[in-house]
């Protein structure tokens, strides 16, 4: 019976280190600020153009919205960083804010648009 407890002690431990691992890989980081606004930013792993890391910091902005159940999202903020940017985002469903300007973006439209150049 120990080993029995010993053994699935170890495969539990085991299988949170390789999580931990996986999950401190990834490019992306979002950060609430507000209510319904996030900070979201994707450092490249490797050498990316600024039009690849556009693309991908609003597709993940999308996702994100998507993922907190909102239909749109409206960049409030923009940061070009060394190999990576950072949005500010306000997420909202229905009516837009300011009924939608030129930075007001479909989060389900702006996301399948992404999806071929991102992949």
């Amino acid at each position: 019976m120990k080993r029995i407890l010993l053994a699935s002690a170890m495969l539990g431990l085991a299988a949170c280190s390789s999580m931990s691992g996986i999950l401190g890989e990834s490019p992306y980081t979002e950060e609430m600020v507000s209510a319904n606004r996030y900070k979201v930013t994707y450092t490249a792993p490797e050498k990316a153009t600024k039009a690849q890391i556009a693309d991908r910091t609003l597709a993940r902005a999308a996702q994100l919205t998507l993922d907190k159940g909102n239909e749109w999202f409206e960049i409030a903020g923009k940061v070009d960083i060394e190999n990576g940017q950072t949005l500010v985002i306000v997420m909202g469903s229905g009516e837009t804010l300011a009924g939608g300007s030129a930075r007001t973006y479909d989060a389900k439209e702006t996301l399948n648009r992404l999806k071929s150049r991102i992949s």
